[in-house]
């Protein structure tokens, strides 16, 4: 009889001990897919430029960009003077915009806007965008805009893709993708119209001590 009773109990204790462990894979499963579930942010929501415009627009999304042309890559010519150049103005080099390895940059400033003598950035209408291989010492122009479209900033996707982040006169904002290796240019245009009072072109210089009219 005592044999019996101690099976019981072996059987039982068995029987529990199973129960709980497949109990412990059950709640660690969820766990596990949870984690598998995180999404990385698209990297234009980690821009200052991104985050400023959502801020004042929280429906501002960068899955409403939708492309509306590819081109190959076209290169022109530019008088702006680069970095350590002789004649070069040393105010635009805290603006410059450099890629991972610090052997490119990319240049929005130099030609659109200058110091008055009374302090203020003077304004051209016209924007040129010049991309600078330091270790060449050569500077080629890689986009032009008149006075409807303007680029607030740019930032770099490694060493060889360069997006510019741009505005228009409507106040519908734009994005351009540029593939050096590819010789490929995307053009990507916001689905919306934004709602600002200052755009974020004139934020951007102030942070550094620009005055603005």
């Amino acid at each position: 009889m005592k044999g019996y009773i101690l099976l019981l109990f072996l059987v039982f204790f068995s029987c529990e001990k199973q129960e709980k462990s497949q109990n412990s894979k059950v709640t660690e499963k969820p766990a596990t897919t949870k984690n598998s579930q995180k999404s990385t942010p698209n990297f234009l929501e980690t821009t200052d430029w991104f985050k400023y415009y959502k801020e004042k627009n929280p429906a501002f999304s960068a899955e409403k960009f939708t492309i509306q042309q590819t081109s190959p890559l076209s290169y022109g010519e530019t008088s702006v003077k680069i970095l350590n150049e002789k004649g070069f103005n040393e105010i635009y080099a805290p603006f410059f915009i450099f890629n991972e390895s610090k052997d490119h940059y990319l240049d929005i400033d130099s030609y659109h806007w200058i110091i008055s003598p009374d302090g203020y950035a003077g304004f051209e209408a016209d924007q040129q965008i010049v991309l600078v291989d330091v270790k060449k010492k050569e500077a080629k122009q890689i986009a032009f805009y008149g006075p409807s479209f303007r680029i607030e900033d740019a930032v770099w996707k490694g060493d060889s893709v360069a997006v510019l982040l741009g505005n228009s006169y409507e106040k519908v904002p734009f994005k351009v993708e540029f593939n050096f290796p590819k010789n490929q240019v995307k053009n990507y245009q916001y689905s919306d119209t934004l709602k600002f009072d200052v755009p974020y072109s004139e934020v951007r210089l102030e942070k550094r001590a620009i005055k603005i009219n």
